[in-house]
């Protein structure tokens, strides 16, 4: 196959997704104060975490919106993940070992497994560098694509994924 057959492919964030992503973030915000606001402690300080981590969800999820900046490019190069605040950016396809269909919970994933992790890692600034640490032990793979902003189905975009990498997964 020819490098024409294996053109640039750059998926952006859908709308609608985004948009629901959002409401309910913000919805499971609203709830969370209701918690804060109960005289029992542990209520309290799961609203408070829960206020955070739905807060922080519906603020990144806006930033989609505003920014409208690919989640995802594939070149005959490597692969740009920019899907989730956990992204790692670009991976060339020599320094990916495994792409496998990923569940973490309720969320389906694309998880990719380099080569040496430590050094996608590094190209991770430091300010982000320990929650991509710690998201690759929760799910067992140290890239993950999750499909909640994805303009395309999750299946779809693995095998494109895929399909590049079987092509030029053994260049350096």
């Amino acid at each position: 196959m020819s490098q024409s057959d294996f053109p640039e492919i750059v998926i952006y964030p859908t709308r609608s997704k985004t948009l629901a992503n959002i409401f309910g973030s913000l919805m499971f915000a609203v709830a969370a104060v209701f918690f804060i606001l109960t005289p029992d402690l542990a209520a309290r300080l799961i609203g408070v975490a829960a206020f955070v981590a739905f807060g922080a969800s519906a603020a990144y999820a806006t930033y989609r919106l505003i920014s409208n900046t690919p989640v995802i490019v594939l070149n005959g190069d490597g692969i740009f993940d920019n899907a989730s605040p956990f992204a790692v950016g670009w991976i060339a396809w020599a320094e990916i070992d495994r792409i496998e269909p990923r569940r973490n919970y309720l969320t389906r994933l694309i998880g990719i497994r380099p080569h040496d992790r430590d050094t996608v890692f590094a190209r991770v600034p430091p300010y982000r560098r320990w929650m991509v640490r710690a998201l690759a032990v929760m799910s067992h793979a140290p890239v993950n694509i999750p499909a909640a902003l994805l303009g395309r189905r999750l299946d779809e975009i693995q095998r494109m994924i895929e399909r590049y990498h079987k092509q030029f997964g053994g260049v350096a």
